[in-house]
């Protein structure tokens, strides 16, 4: 990678350290999530049959809106990527 001028390494790296912030966040909340998950489940177990309709419609809902927001934070990664790599293919085009 030294061929990469040192804004453009330097670019990744504070890139790469938000992302494994956020992983590690994410990541620390999964066990909780899971608990969670479990507990829903128990709980909805226990409710009678419309209850339990409503709750896997929300659920479903949540989940749709979860992966939205999943998507949408891919595509700015996409972006993200598009900003940093055009200036380069840009000036390796130039020389």
């Amino acid at each position: 990678m030294s061929d990469w001028p040192e804004w453009f390494q330097e670019a990744l790296r504070q890139r790469f350290y938000q992302i494994e912030l956020a992983s590690e966040q994410q990541a620390s909340c999964s066990s909780e999530d899971n608990n969670l998950f479990t507990q829903m489940d128990q709980f909805k177990m226990n409710q009678n049959e419309d209850i339990q309709r409503l709750l896997s419609e929300w659920e479903e809902a949540i989940g749709y809106q979860l992966s939205q927001d999943k998507q949408s934070i891919y595509m700015e990664g996409v972006k993200d990527g598009i900003r940093l790599i055009l200036p380069v293919i840009h000036s390796t085009n130039i020389r």
